[in-house]
């Protein structure tokens, strides 16, 4: 089954994928239509579903989008606890080893932390300023609980959750379930709150509940979005849903009952195997567990990365507005990009961590501007992907002898001791070690006796070298 991106980038303001207003499946209709928006409001990251082409029997990945991830002064997760909630009140069910999967992940990651062989890797580049001083994102992920939900669910509110039976119907090709309901993001807070309370879990920043609904449950938010139909411009109200409009999202709420100096982050999981085999869809058609799981951890990986490097929405996105991936996050940078792929038809798989396989999409590098594993067009490169492969980059970068400037490397071991040269005489420039995040920072000089020209700078350590080019003026 193939994988399209809806278009190259997906950006937050522009006629780019357009929806019904009342989140119906994708047909031709005179309905009001709204672009997609990777944000809106406090609603962060959103996935796009799928539009299948026909004709198409293997993954493709997408061009990642065009611009750049800027830091908007907010804090990051520099490490992370996750919680897992599995929402299946009576007569609602997940498929066998579901949970077990998923959870799984969780756990896969944790075994990987700091070692520089997932993508995990590329979140280690970006920071938070505190008092002055940058602190690194560390590739470290703890899976701290779990619980399978059998809470009954809310009132069905038809207003703001309209997705019903389109819950059921996954976008309009199957026939209507009896169980179809449908739940807010307002519900699905309330829910999360009264989850953490039962089990006691601790709530801060740098924590993040995984709320996964079970087949049949869909979920909607209200948003007020601004667009230009022949030339006018207004602005709608509408819900957008499950299935229709995203795959999943993450955002943070404040619960004063739970921790009154802390804000909720979560991320609201759809059961997006339910859109398997659909025109619109959330589901890439490869399982390489040969579960229902594998879907999910796949959008599940985009939701996480965003909320490690923007948990609140004020840390690291797009906010130029010249951009056309303004509004995007990591995440939605590469979304649907996987990079390179590996096994058998229907069983692809892009990521290896600890020992198991998954099809987990590539999350933007600041410092290559693109996503790690493919090229501009989104073409799968034969190279490793610079996430597991030490690299440099010097700030300035030109300068005349005996000038200072920065060697700042990224995707070393952690704890590597890695020493810097200058050119092809080696003169030595310093020595470091890599931080818990496989960073470092280098000030260095240009040798007075540098010839003018392009100059090549070489970080070495036990885990390999980085070059970058230095030119002497």
């Amino acid at each position: 089954m193939p994988i399209r991106r809806l278009l190259a980038s997906l950006p937050f303001i522009g006629a780019m994928l357009v929806v019904p207003l009342m989140a119906t499946p994708a047909k031709a209709s005179s309905t009001p239509t709204i672009p997609f928006h990777a944000r809106i409001g406090h609603i962060l990251g959103m996935v796009p579903p799928l539009h299948l082409g026909a004709g198409h029997a293997a993954i493709t990945n997408s061009a990642p989008a065009s611009g750049s991830l800027d830091y908007n002064g907010g804090p990051v997760m520099r490490s992370n606890k996750v919680y897992t909630i599995f929402w299946a009140p009576s007569g609602y069910t997940f498929p066998a080893g579901y949970v077990d999967d998923i959870n799984g992940y969780f756990q896969n990651l944790q075994a990987a932390d700091g070692q520089n062989t997932n993508v995990y890797d590329v979140a280690t580049q970006y920071y938070e300023e505190v008092g002055g001083h940058a602190r690194y994102v560390t590739d470290n992920t703890t899976f701290a609980g779990t619980t399978l939900d059998s809470d009954a669910l809310p009132n069905l509110d038809p207003v703001n959750c309209p997705d019903t039976p389109v819950a059921a119907t996954n976008g309009g090709t199957n026939p209507p379930s009896t169980q179809a309901w449908c739940v807010t993001d307002q519900q699905v807070q309330q829910e999360i709150s009264a989850v953490v309370k039962k089990q006691g879990w601790p709530v801060s920043n740098n924590t993040e509940f995984f709320m996964f609904t079970a087949p049949n449950i869909g979920t909607c938010f209200p948003a007020s979005v601004s667009e230009s139909e022949g030339g006018v411009q207004t602005t709608v109200t509408a819900p957008l849903c499950s299935f229709s409009y995203f795959c999943a999202y993450h955002s943070f709420y404040y619960d004063a009952t739970i921790n009154p100096h802390s804000q909720v982050v979560y991320a609201n999981m759809p059961y997006a195997a339910q859109t398997a085999g659909n025109p619109v869809t959330c589901d890439e058609g490869s399982y390489p567990n040969n579960n229902p799981s594998d879907p999910e951890i796949s959008v599940t990986s985009h939701e996480h990365n965003e909320s490690i490097t923007d948990p609140f929405g004020s840390s690291w996105w797009d906010s130029n507005p010249n951009d056309s991936a303004y509004g995007d996050e990591i995440g939605d940078m590469c979304a649907w990009d996987f990079g390179n792929l590996y096994g058998a038809s229907g069983a692809q798989y892009s990521q290896t961590i600890n020992g198991h396989h998954y099809l987990m999409q590539t999350e933007w590098d600041n410092t290559t501007k693109g996503c790690p594993g493919s090229d501009s067009s989104g073409n799968a490169v034969p190279s490793h992907p610079n996430y597991d492969v030490p690299s440099i980059f010097l700030t300035p970068q030109q300068g005349v002898p005996g000038a200072p400037f920065r060697i700042i490397g990224l995707f070393y071991a952690a704890g590597d001791r890695v020493t810097s040269t200058f050119a092809s005489s080696h003169e030595p420039l310093g020595t470091s070690t890599a931080g818990p995040s496989g960073r470092f920072s280098l000030f260095a000089s240009v040798p007075r006796n540098a010839q003018s020209g392009d100059q090549t700078v070489t970080s070495s350590g036990s885990s390999g070298s980085g070059t970058a080019t230095y030119k002497v003026t």
